[in-house]
């Protein structure tokens, strides 16, 4: 007896949250987070447009620990 097993099985991902893996999701959220919690310290001091570039600088470092590629 023989079982075929598609070869698309390789390209399964777990989707846990909106489409995204836990890892993604997780990374996201604290990429938003860090985001919304310097925009909120930084305005008073920095003013606006200088803000938006540190919550930019802040944040992508999770968001490239959440979507950077993986192996295996």
């Amino acid at each position: 007896m023989e079982v075929k097993i598609p070869k698309e099985i390789r390209d399964y991902q777990e989707s846990v949250f909106f489409g995204l893996s836990f890892r993604q999701f997780f990374c996201s959220v604290m990429a938003v987070g860090t985001a919304v919690g310097l925009y909120f310290w930084l305005n008073p001091l920095l003013g606006t447009e200088m803000t938006g570039w540190m919550c930019i600088f802040g944040a992508a470092p999770f968001a490239a620990c959440g979507f950077s590629a993986t192996t295996g």
